[in-house]
């Protein structure tokens, strides 16, 4: 017996058949008949509960198909194949299959996996309006398994103008209810962000208030400018500039909408960062000092994701009460660092460390931060780590340097450019758009009159935040003298700290750092497409720069001097730097300088006529030519 038992288990051999898995499921359902456990009884409850929905017997056959639509093997004949059959079994079912759970999956496979024709139509038939059901579009975005399906019809029809005519065209009168909706709200956010503005102008023209019905009623390919045919859409500040006395029914339907999203915590989302931001464009500063800022002042951190929301941060900042800058300030705490070295977040550091008054506070609450080094990596060695600044991957950025930049340059200084004209060093290190956020001293009305939100002056305010950075500044110049000289962002930085806190270890650092730099590639380290700092792109600018500044401004016989320290290191390569098209730069800015113009002069006298010479087809060397001809 044991033996006949023991062959019994042996594999047969030859292909698997279904035959032992249909004797499993006959026994399994014997013994689920047999043993009604608790198990058994919910899933034939569960069977029972799905036989009574609509199509059943059409759902459980789509279903089989589905599982095989889904398998990542499958190439794109197959699943064609299958998804045409899918199609067909579900076609006038679409919008009732869509609102259920287990049913709505197969839907999203069609408009996934489906040809064109197919999800046109699929997009036509969940457009229909159910009149027996009361089910349209809109209320499929409201749903919690369906907004899935309209989800997909967003992420798969919208390069189809006729699918995104379809949707846009249902969607219309419904925004306001979609945009604060708990689920609708998700719907929102992808179709602001896959379908073209145009397309979606008019939608988001119904969050700005009733006024707007006729503009939104407009279809945009009908709506042309008389200069280039061209589709347009009245903007929200164009249509207020137009009608002021629109301006204040406007800022109350904002403020409802946006009050509504924020009990919702719709923060996270980039679209309620715009509506936000159209708010702030047509509000008074008033408005948003009684409005937005308490609403905001704690959701701050969500919205500097975005341009548009870092833009309403900044904007609280500049008209927000002392109390609201507080809670501003707190969210930001332990977040500097990764904010400054984010594409927008960095403006709302910005704007803080320009309007807060307590500067003891900033720099508890955000520069204390900027004194502790980056967190090593896995893999990165710790005493490289340890050796460089805490600051210099900030100073290298284009964002994070700005806030140096904010501290070290006063708005107001003047200085005198090559062309004799003056200009203001502010301006010439921020761009427009930055400018235009950190606009000077903002104000609110306060009986009927304009009154600051800032106390502090802004030079005073400045020093004393500059207090706290001073060692760190000086030391990643002396530190970091090349990686600053080589980097666009970090050349401004190491510029303004020789022109706030010149030294003579600041000096010999730099001069040091080009000395290394033609040593290493005399030595053929630095291998044959290594440049020097004097014929780097930027590194040999950074020089000139700083001769340059250096000749503008009074110099005493006895205090350090960057020119002295570089005449006294190269003064027998002079005629060598002269010989390169970058070098000559360097050295016409070098003669600049009054405390070193003659021994520069007298230094190159030997090199004159190969100078010359290189003038006829260097444009470096043309003007050093000028400069040692100059008789001034």
């Amino acid at each position: 017996m044991a033996a006949k038992s023991i062959e019994k288990k042996k594999p047969t051999g030859g292909k698997p058949t279904n035959k032992p898995k249909d004797k499993f499921d006959k026994k399994r359902k014997h013994h689920q008949e047999k043993d009604p456990s608790p198990a058994n009884k919910k899933r034939a409850l569960k069977a029972e509960r799905q036989s009574h929905r609509r199509h059943a017997s059409t759902v459980r056959p789509a279903k089989e198909i589905w599982s095989n639509l889904r398998i990542k093997t499958n190439d794109s004949a197959t699943n064609s194949k299958l998804c045409t059959d899918l199609y067909d079994m579900l076609k006038g079912k679409l919008m009732e299959v869509a609102m259920q759970h287990d049913a709505s999956r197969m839907v999203q496979a069609i408009l996934q996996f489906g040809s064109r024709e197919e999800r046109l139509e699929t997009v036509r038939e969940l457009c229909a309006n159910d009149k027996e059901q009361n089910v349209n579009l809109a209320e499929l975005c409201k749903i919690q398994y369906a907004h899935f399906v309209v989800l997909k019809m967003i992420k798969y029809c919208g390069r189809d103008d006729e699918c995104v005519r379809l949707i846009v065209k249902n969607l219309k009168k419904q925004m306001t209810k979609l945009v604060v909706h708990s689920v609708g709200s998700r719907v929102v956010e992808l179709l602001f962000a896959t379908f073209s503005a145009k397309a979606v102008a008019p939608l988001k023209l119904e969050l700005y208030g009733p006024q707007y019905a006729l503009f939104a009623s407009v279809n945009p390919s009908d709506a042309k400018d008389g200069k280039n045919n061209a589709p347009t859409l009245p903007t929200l500040a164009s249509f207020v500039k137009n009608n002021p006395d629109k301006r204040e029914p406007t800022v109350v339907h904002l403020q409802s909408i946006i009050q509504k999203g924020l009990d919702k915590s719709l923060t996270g989302f980039s679209y309620f960062h715009s509506l936000l931001f159209d708010y702030v464009s047509v509000a008074s500063p008033n408005d948003i000092r009684d409005f937005l800022t308490p609403a905001l002042s704690e959701h701050s951190l969500h919205l500097i994701s975005t341009r548009a929301g870092t833009k309403v941060v900044c904007e609280c900042a500049a008209y927000g009460t002392v109390k609201e800058r507080k809670k501003i300030l707190k969210c930001f705490k332990g977040y500097t660092r990764s904010s400054l070295l984010h594409r927008d977040a960095y403006l709302a550091i910005l704007r803080l460390v320009d309007v807060m008054d307590d500067t003891v506070l900033v720099n508890k609450m955000l520069l204390a931060e900027l004194h502790h080094a980056k967190p090593a990596e896995d893999g990165e060695g710790g005493n490289e780590e340890e050796e460089s600044s805490p600051i210099l991957d900030l100073i290298l950025s284009d964002t994070g340097s700005k806030l140096f930049l904010l501290l070290l340059i006063s708005k107001d200084e003047l200085v005198s450019s090559e062309d004799g004209k003056n200009s203001n060093r502010w301006l010439k290190n921020f761009d427009p758009y930055e400018i235009e956020i950190l606009h000077r001293i903002p104000c609110v009305m306060e009986n009927e009159e304009s009154v600051p939100t800032s106390k502090k002056e802004e030079d005073t305010r400045r020093q004393e935040l500059l207090v706290y950075l001073k060692e760190l500044l000086v030391g990643a110049s002396i530190k970091h003298t090349e990686e600053l000289m080589r980097s666009k962002a970090g050349s401004k930085i190491l510029l303004e700290v020789c022109e706030q806190f010149p030294s003579e270890e600041l000096f010999s650092a730099i001069v040091e750092a080009c000395a290394d730099s033609i040593e290493l590639k005399s030595s053929g380290e630095g291998g044959d497409k290594y440049l020097t700092i004097l014929e780097d792109p930027i590194g040999h600018l950074t020089l000139k720069h700083l001769f340059l500044a250096e000749s503008k401004r009074d110099v005493e016989e006895d205090s350090e001097s960057l020119a002295k320290a570089f005449y006294s290191k190269f003064e027998d390569q002079m005629g060598g730097i002269a010989s390169t098209n970058r070098g000559a730069f360097v050295l016409s800015a070098l003669i600049q300088v009054p405390s070193v113009k003659k021994d520069v002069k007298n230094a190159l006298k030997g090199s004159k006529k190969d100078i010359t010479k290189l003038a006829k087809s260097s444009a470096g060397a043309k003007v050093l030519l000028d400069a040692l001809n100059a008789k001034k």
